[in-house]
């Protein structure tokens, strides 16, 4: 005869599941706040880098001559273009990784930069437009200030607003944009900073 003593073990082994399911709930969160505070700290990381890599020279004479004069006398020398100031732009390449320099016209709004991708009006963006899009941390030169910046490509009124500054700093864009034949990119260089504040919306001063 067996004996009955009234007891249910099912409360006991719903509770036991229950601990069981909460404890690996626990673990999964704990894995993916891991995950999330180790990417974080990857693009903290990743936003203070220097560039790193082998300088390679621009092909071009006038523009090698033009970069070592900037960077010898911090834009004493070699620091305008058909009498415009410029700034150095030094960029890592999309394809080689090389460092990469270009002198550019200088067009600045309250400590933010733009750039203008117009290689004088050519029918085919400049090399150095591929670079910022696949690497857009940079460092800029401005006169004897140099900066770690991150350069975003900007669209619809943000960009007109960056034409018109551009326009004002060096009368011959409005004949690039004529020429050109392609929509001419442009990109606001940013310092790190305030980069990484950025939450997805556009900056309008």
């Amino acid at each position: 005869m067996v004996a009955h003593t009234g007891y249910d073990a099912r409360p006991t082994i719903e509770m036991t599941w229950a601990l069981i399911l909460a404890s690996a709930r626990q673990v999964a969160l704990e894995k993916v706040n891991t995950q999330e505070k180790n990417l974080t700290d990857f693009d903290k990381e990743s936003f203070n880098m220097p560039l790193i890599g082998d300088y390679e020279p621009s092909p071009s004479e006038r523009v090698r001559r033009q970069v070592e004069l900037y960077e010898a006398t911090n834009g004493a020398e070699g620091g305008t273009q058909n009498g415009k100031p410029v700034i150095l732009l030094t960029s890592q390449g999309a394809k080689s990784g090389k460092i990469r320099k270009i002198p550019l016209m200088r067009i600045e709004h309250k400590g933010v930069y733009a750039v203008v991708a117009s290689h004088a009006g050519a029918p085919k963006n400049p090399f150095w437009y591929y670079n910022l899009v696949a690497n857009p941390l940079v460092e800029l030169q401005d006169g004897a200030v140099k900066q770690d910046m991150r350069a975003r490509e900007v669209f619809g009124q943000e960009k007109a607003e960056w034409w018109k500054r551009a326009d004002a700093a060096y009368s011959a864009f409005p004949g690039y944009r004529a020429r050109a034949g392609r929509e001419i990119p442009v990109f606001v260089i940013e310092p790190v900073e305030a980069a990484q504040s950025q939450t997805g919306g556009r900056r309008h001063d």
